[in-house]
């Protein structure tokens, strides 16, 4: 059977540009009707285990800092991250509609985790003000903090499209993946680190 090639370009399109903006309009649909603790409800999972894993680095390492401690946690969460979207890119264009879903939605929870830890280390609860935060830092990877809905939407059109595309290429999409993950969740998460430790220590310069 003779495959058309204009068939061909037609399905690429379609998963290539298509599919993610249609994956960006469901998130976007989601993110503008959700309350603040709604969305909070779905990024959050139990961050105890990463709380377990910081006490067992205290221990080890008395002598080092909450900031030291947290980039380790940092670290080992972003090649977590990173595993996550190599597995998911395996498959390249021919698994793109089912990976990239799976992969946005396991890295926003792993992501989500390492926000709460960071901010429990420096003493932030989950205020309205916190959930903000944590949820743009999460949704968007930017080194902006902001509560502008059509900058907050189009940082995460673009992130989408961007896992898409390092999606695209069986077995080397995997190399890509893990890198791009990997490199999403180093730059998130010590953009909170430093958001975080600067306003502790505004804090405990006011009460001194």
């Amino acid at each position: 059977m003779e495959i058309n090639p204009g068939t061909t370009l037609l399905v690429v399109f379609a998963l290539v540009c298509v599919l993610p903006l249609v994956i960006f309009g469901v998130i976007a649909f989601f993110v503008v009707r959700m309350s603040q603790q709604r969305l909070h409800a779905l990024l959050s999972p139990d961050v105890g285990r990463l709380e377990t894993q910081m006490a067992d680095l205290r221990q080890r390492q008395p002598e080092a800092s909450t900031e030291r401690l947290l980039q380790q946690i940092i670290h080992q969460q972003a090649i977590r991250c990173g595993v996550i979207g190599a597995v998911t890119g395996l498959g390249g264009i021919y698994t793109l509609p089912i990976a990239l879903p799976v992969d946005i939605v396991l890295s926003l929870r792993i992501q989500s985790a390492l926000i709460d830890l960071i901010a429990r280390q420096y003493h932030h609860d989950n205020s309205d003000r916190d959930l903000t935060i944590r949820n743009y830092l999460v949704m968007t990877g930017s080194s902006e903090i902001t509560q502008a809905s059509t900058s907050f939407l189009s940082r995460l059109l673009l992130r989408v499209v961007g896992k898409s595309f390092s999606k695209l290429i069986p077995i080397f999409g995997a190399v890509i993946s893990f890198g791009v993950n990997y490199a999403i969740v180093q730059f998130m998460g010590r953009v909170a680190l430093r958001w975080y430790a600067t306003h502790d220590a505004q804090n405990n310069a006011l009460t001194a």
